[in-house]
């Protein structure tokens, strides 16, 4: 009874901090984007979903710092290159247990890595990247993997891809919910990290004066914490817009899913 009490009160704050960012996303486009919203049903419908999936994020971050990657890729055969699974600010590989999953059952071969410390600056975050490749390489024999970043991982992505470390070693990348052109949300940030997400950015203005990866990103048009959402891609970057999905509850969408397994597969549109 206790353990439920504890999980309902935590629920609960969860619940208000989810539904707090939603306020500030909804005020921004209100006041202004000058945009029309969908219903008051399909927003609460949406803060009660992401606060679900938040809430199991939270949970389960503790499985996070054991790399099960292992577990997933006995069965695995070679016709695509492998994928790996770039986490966001403050978030760690268990945020995409859920998608890892799926991916191994439809046969890829996934890997994971974690951005420690986590307040650095999004340059020495992307240098865990180019390590964990490093690694996929000597695991796989493959010099190229497929990167998949959610959040500020799309940015640590892609910084990498045009990192001297990164070079040709790039398949392809898909960004989730990731602020490319900044979110306002950003400046209530700790670290380096967050600064170099605020709009208008040095970091953001030198990666935007970067060749692109090849590269395409799927956003929500109503996310919590992408402030405005059309910030989730930029110019020259193909993209997909869903309808007023959390920026957690991405990585838990049927639709996310499907644009991103068509993507790796070749069965999309180009990147």
């Amino acid at each position: 009874m206790i353990v439920f009490k504890v999980l309902a009160r935590f629920f609960i704050v969860v619940l208000v901090y989810v539904a707090a960012q939603f306020a500030i996303a909804v005020y921004d486009r209100l006041n202004f984007q000058h945009k029309p919203m969908g219903s008051g049903l399909s927003i609460a419908r949406e803060v009660l979903y992401e606060a679900v999936v938040t809430s199991f994020a939270f949970l389960t971050y503790i499985i996070g710092f054991v790399n099960y990657d292992g577990v997933f890729l006995r069965r695995h055969g070679k016709r695509y290159p492998p994928v790996l699974l770039v986490h966001g600010y403050m978030m760690n590989r268990a945020c995409y247990i859920y998608m890892h999953i799926r991916l191994a059952l439809d046969g890829f071969r996934v890997f994971t890595v974690n951005l420690y410390p986590p307040l650095r600056s999004i340059a020495e975050l992307s240098e865990c990247v180019a390590d964990k490749v490093d690694e996929v390489d000597a695991r796989t024999g493959e010099k190229e993997v497929y990167l998949i970043g959610h959040s500020m991982g799309g940015l640590v992505a892609r910084y990498y891809g045009t990192s001297q470390r990164g070079r040709g070693r790039v398949k392809g990348l898909i960004t989730i919910a990731s602020p490319h052109r900044g979110t306002r949300i950003a400046a209530l940030g700790i670290g380096k990290n967050a600064k170099e997400m605020v709009p208008g950015s040095a970091f953001l203005s030198g990666l935007d004066a970067k060749p692109l990866p090849r590269i395409y990103s799927i956003w929500s048009t109503l996310d919590n914490l992408v402030v405005p959402p059309e910030h989730a891609y930029s110019e020259g970057i193909p993209n997909l817009s869903v309808p007023f999905q959390g920026h957690i509850a991405m990585l838990f969408s049927n639709t996310v899913y499907g644009h991103t397994v068509r993507l790796l597969k070749g069965d999309g549109p180009d990147f």
